[in-house]
């Protein structure tokens, strides 16, 4: 991604000349992102002291080359809040009819996503399972060609906490969770209530339409209720692999030529078929620029038993409740999986001596140099 647009950054800000400057700065950074303009990150060999130079990345959250890292801590951070129970996914999506006043709305509109969508699983929840369920939601804001396709990613435990937190609740099948018609029928109804709430402070596409409330009403909304995983690790590494995703990946990225980006993507309405298409490199950032959140969006949620103020004894509690050689095995694999991922931090052998290891130093950014204290080196590449 740094390569696009380093070549065609120009072109696209002379073409867009009243963008946003917190847009502006953050595609200039990424453009520098491990060019070694930002920095570098000096390593030493422990036992020969021969030195290594690794090019900073900008740390952007909408920058692909930076997010493989963020996505695996993520995994570790979460891990240890799993349960020994069904997890389902969930997908909601809105439908394209919305997408003009989304793009000019995103802060409002993704919000009232966020929050139709987790009311809609807590109201399920307590109705046919009594109690409060975990659940974790991811947004997405692109289709496979960079088109605006937003969608709620959600896991969801299959059972649930009671209110006086006493009782674990279990349906006594897990074929389905919830009827898929009745999900997105009151999803649909609670997000549109939302939007006529906030039509009035809400900015219109020039020239300005009229919202069509009344039709998206009978219209049927997508949401995809999958059949549950195999266990909670499999959830929960199933939803790592949406955490930290950008609107495209560098490995979509297939050449840069003069004029254009060729990318491929996967045709859904083929069986999944990857096909590639080319782009003018103008254009593909401005798709791109589509998919940049609004600042300090949080597009990672949890609620109900998964919510930060309440995680912290839920899950104690649940797992109490649940006692069982089940929650003992998980517990153990847990563990396995944390020392596994604290050995893979280790620091790498040094490739001049084989004896020594590699230290970061130093950090040489603009500003100056800073020294680092000796400690376990991560590759975040």
């Amino acid at each position: 991604m740094g390569a696009v647009l380093r070549q065609f950054l120009a072109g696209f800000l002379a073409a867009h000349l009243r963008l946003p400057m917190r847009i502006k700065r953050l595609l200039q950074r990424m453009a520098l992102c491990r060019s070694g303009a930002l920095g570098s990150t000096i390593l030493q060999c422990s036992g020969c002291g021969h030195h290594e130079s690794i090019p900073l990345g900008c740390g952007d959250r909408h920058c692909p080359s930076c997010q493989a890292a963020h996505s695996r801590q993520w995994l570790d951070n979460q891990l240890r809040w799993l349960l020994p129970v069904p997890y389902y996914h969930v997908v909601f999506t809105l439908p394209h009819e919305l997408h003009p006043l989304l793009l000019l709305n995103q802060a409002s509109l993704y919000r009232l996503l966020f929050d139709a969508a987790a009311s809609t699983l807590m109201e399920f929840a307590r109705s046919r399972l009594g109690g409060t369920p975990g659940i974790t939601a991811i947004l997405h804001t692109w289709g496979q060609q960079l088109s605006c396709h937003p969608h709620l990613h959600c896991i969801i435990t299959a059972s649930a906490l009671s209110d006086d937190a006493q009782t674990w609740t279990a349906p006594k099948q897990h074929r389905y969770l919830f009827p898929e018609a009745a999900v997105a029928a009151l999803f649909r109804g609670k997000f549109l209530a939302g939007l006529r709430a906030l039509l009035p402070e809400l900015r219109r596409p020039t020239p300005p339409s009229p919202v069509p409330c009344d039709a998206l009403y009978k219209k049927h909304w997508h949401v995809y209720l999958k059949r549950p995983f195999g266990g909670p690790q499999q959830a929960l590494a199933y939803l790592a692999n949406y955490t930290h995703r950008v609107a495209i990946s560098n490995s979509r990225i297939q050449a840069i030529e003069e004029e254009v980006v060729r990318f491929t993507y996967r045709d859904y309405a083929e069986a999944n078929k990857i096909k590639s298409r080319e782009l003018p490199g103008v254009t593909f950032l401005e798709r791109f620029c589509g998919h940049i959140l609004p600042a300090r969006f949080t597009k990672i949620r949890h609620y109900g038993i998964l919510a930060n103020n309440r995680k912290s004894a839920a899950i104690p509690q649940a797992r109490l409740l649940l006692h069982s050689r089940k929650t003992v095995e998980l517990l153990l694999e847990l563990r396995r999986q944390q020392e596994l991922a604290a050995t893979a931090r280790q620091p790498r052998p040094c490739p001049c001596c084989a004896r020594g290891q590699l230290w970061p130093l130093c950090v040489i950014t603009p500003r100056g140099v800073r020294f680092c204290q000796w400690r376990p080196f991560h590759d975040t590449s």
